[in-house]
């Protein structure tokens, strides 16, 4: 890191230096901001002065942490390494002309230490209207319970949360709901134990479960999201017949939009269809909003209903080797 002291920037007019914060990316004003807290002062003002700028921070926990700074037009990512050999290399990268990201490394003895450093600094100077956090469970397991301590000093809540590794501890998972509100989308991408319990059963946003080995019939039943995607579970047709009876009597999930659920035996739908229904004709299309207001779209299926009017379409459609049951909630007039 350059001197500070080597350019008197705070001798040049106000307006001068302003011209000269508006050229600056996001590394530059994070850069600026570490050499000394009277410049993270000076840049946390200026930016509270540009009220239309928008900003969206995601940080992760992968093997090279790194803390990525969106804007409206390009992601400004900061990868933290233990190869010093990579050091203030850049990469920048475009997807379809329209997905731009410009990433950089940093050299750190301690990844963890500094990615925690340098998600503070972003949080103190930037104002992000949407938080994305990537937990990678079995990359730091020993500084998991630390980071979950440090983030709820950091937000009040998260928007977006993926759970990631080969292996995951149900207490890390089990902690981090514990302490930290998770506001539109959870996806639970590790395989946890068979008697893992979702602590948070009142979660209303997005929850997607790919190893659903854990999902007991009650624990589904229990779930309150407006979007539920489970994959690889053990519940069987007779509780997903049981699933939807309930859901007819509007005994369960009354704010449930849209479910996908995997089918353990393929062979027998008519146990999971022994329930008053209508087969749909293929020519007609049901869309339904989503809590995101994304819409989505079934042709055809079956249709069964609530008792408070609403119907539930129901489609069967296969992902790779698993049958999985879709159901749109929408109301019919």
């Amino acid at each position: 890191m350059e001197n500070s002291n080597s350019f008197p920037l705070f001798r040049l007019p106000r307006i001068v230096i302003e011209e000269v914060m508006r050229t600056m990316t996001p590394f530059e004003m994070i850069n600026f901001s570490m050499t000394s807290s009277r410049f993270k002062f000076f840049v946390k003002s200026y930016l509270s002065y540009k009220r239309n700028s928008k900003y969206t921070i995601s940080f992760a926990t992968t093997e090279e942490p790194f803390v990525s700074i969106k804007g409206s037009e390009i992601n400004f990512e900061f990868r933290i390494t233990s190869d010093e050999k990579k050091n203030g290399n850049k990469e920048y990268l475009e997807y379809m002309g329209r997905d731009k990201t410009e990433r950089i490394w940093v050299y750190s003895e301690d990844v963890v230490d500094d990615w925690m450093k340098l998600v503070r600094t972003a949080k103190e100077i930037f104002t992000f209207n949407y938080h994305t956090f990537y937990f990678k469970l079995d990359k730091f397991p020993e500084s998991n319970r630390s980071i979950v301590d440090f983030l709820k000093t950091q937000t009040e809540s998260i928007d977006w949360c993926e759970f990631h590794g080969k292996t995951g501890s149900d207490t890390n998972v089990e902690y981090f709901f514990n302490n930290i509100t998770v506001i539109d989308y959870v996806a639970i991408c590790s395989e946890l134990s068979d008697y893992f319990l979702f602590p948070r059963v009142d979660y209303a946003g997005h929850l997607a479960i790919v190893y659903g080995n854990w999902v007991t019939f009650n624990q589904l039943l229990q779930f309150k999201s407006h979007e539920i995607t489970i994959y690889n579970s053990q519940i069987t047709n007779h509780e997903l017949n049981m699933l939807l009876l309930h859901w007819m009597a509007n005994e369960c999930h009354q704010n449930l939009m849209y479910l996908t659920i995997n089918i353990k035996d393929p062979q027998s739908l008519e146990t999971i269809l022994n329930l008053p229904h209508e087969i749909v004709n293929s020519d007609v299309e049901r869309t339904g909003r989503l809590s995101n207001n994304k819409t989505i779209s079934l042709q055809g299926g079956i249709d069964i209903k609530r008792n408070d009017g609403m119907t539930g379409t129901i489609k069967f459609e296969w992902r790779l080797d698993e049958l999985l049951l879709k159901m749109l909630i929408t109301r019919i007039q």
